[in-house]
C-alpha cells in the first residue's frame, strides 16, 4: 500500500517537473536579432560560398547572426534579394524603409539555411544597419 502511494507521488512530481520544463521552454522570450552582435561579417558571395561547400564548417553559420555588406537587387517590402545570392525576410517587429535596387547597404540577419536548387542563402530577421557611402 505504501509502495503504491510513493509511486503515485513520484509519478505526479515527475509529471509536474516535466510540465514545468516544457512551459519554461515554450514561454521564453523570442530572439531579438537586431540587438544581437553579429558573429560573422562578410559579403553575400562569401557567405554563399561557405554554405555551398556543405562541409562541417558551414554548420557554424546556420542559426548565426551575420552582418552583410551588399547591393540590393530587389525589395518587395517583405523580402530582400541581395546580389550574390542572399534572400532575406525583414524583421516584422521593426520598421524599415523600402530599398532601391543598386543601394549598397549594411544589413544583419539570421541564417536559416542554404537552397541547393537556387544556390541561395536564406535569412530572416533582417535589420537595416546603415547605408554605405
Amino acid at each position: 500500500m505504501i509502495g503504491r502511494k510513493l509511486t503515485r507521488i513520484a509519478l505526479f512530481l515527475g509529471a509536474a517537473l516535466l510540465a514545468g520544463i516544457g512551459w519554461s521552454l515554450l514561454e521564453r522570450p523570442h530572439r531579438d536579432i537586431g540587438a544581437e552582435a553579429a558573429r560573422f561579417k562578410m559579403v553575400p558571395e562569401e557567405l554563399v560560398g561557405k554554405l555551398a561547400a556543405g562541409d562541417s564548417s558551414s554548420m557554424a553559420y546556420l542559426d548565426a547572426v551575420v552582418e552583410l555588406y551588399g547591393v540590393v537587387e530587389q525589395d518587395d517590402g517583405d523580402r530582400v534579394v541581395l546580389k550574390g545570392g542572399v534572400v532575406a525576410t525583414w524583421d516584422s517587429t521593426r520598421a524599415h524603409r523600402r530599398l532601391e535596387a543598386g543601394e549598397l547597404l549594411r544589413l544583419k540577419g539570421r541564417v536559416t539555411g542554404y537552397d541547393d536548387l537556387f544556390a541561395e542563402v536564406r535569412m530572416d530577421g533582417l535589420v537595416l544597419l546603415n547605408q554605405v557611402p
